[in-house]
């Protein structure tokens, strides 16, 4: 065991400096009385290596078909941001975990308005509508995904994604129904991407969420 030279206390485990003043500890080394708990990263190591894999797989496709097809437009530029806001977005929620999917809602509905004022405000040409709100939504959806696997939620989490998923997609929904975006595949992708999300939810969750659902209206 170690031994504290300020306040002589000793120590089981590896660590360096004492839990109750912070000295340096000396001696040896011995057995960790607690179990090491892997953090998020750790755990789920594989399952983020294979979203960092599919985000830089889709920003080199969107990059290279706007390099194929100029014309159009720089709107790759919006698909690397939706990228960068994706892992943004899950490496805030990690860390503050606490009723995420109101926190992603409510990031994916300030920074809808701010770009929205700002295409306003520069003078309307439809870039907010047409790719900033569907591909944040589909980063609010991608998030949800994510952490309901990463972060085990409980039912009634769950049942505020219902509600979320179904905002994300009812949205641009309505953008596209008043044909109000001229650029219709991102909000197609997001419309599809919330009612696949409703579905799996519906399917793998629907019970045990109905079951809380009643726990909470019977008397």
């Amino acid at each position: 065991m170690k031994t504290c030279s300020k306040c002589g206390v000793t120590v089981k485990g590896k660590r360096e400096f004492c839990p109750l003043c912070q000295g340096k500890l000396s001696g040896e080394d011995s057995e960790e009385v607690f179990p090491l708990v892997p953090t998020v990263y750790q755990e789920f190591h594989f399952l983020f290596r294979i979203l960092i894999f599919i985000s830089i797989a889709v920003v080199v496709v969107a990059v290279a078909v706007n390099l194929m097809w100029r014309d159009a437009g720089w709107w790759s530029i919006f698909w690397v941001a939706g990228a960068a806001c994706l892992w943004i977005v899950l490496t805030l929620a990690v860390r503050k975990r606490k009723n995420m999917p109101k926190w992603i809602f409510y990031q994916v509905v300030v920074i809808s308005l701010i770009c929205t004022l700002w295409d306003f405000v520069v003078g309307w040409s439809g870039w907010s509508i047409d790719y900033v709100v569907p591909i944040l939504c589909l980063v609010g959806l991608a998030s949800l995904s994510v952490l309901s696997r990463v972060l085990r939620w409980r039912v009634e989490y769950y049942m505020i994604s219902v509600v979320v998923n179904a905002l994300f997609g009812i949205v641009p929904l309505i953008f596209y129904i008043t044909d109000s975006v001229s650029v219709r595949y991102p909000t197609v992708i997001c419309v599809a991407g919330s009612v696949m999300s409703l579905a799996a939810l519906a399917v793998f969750k629907g019970e045990s969420m109905w079951e809380e659902l009643k726990r909470r209206l019977s008397p």
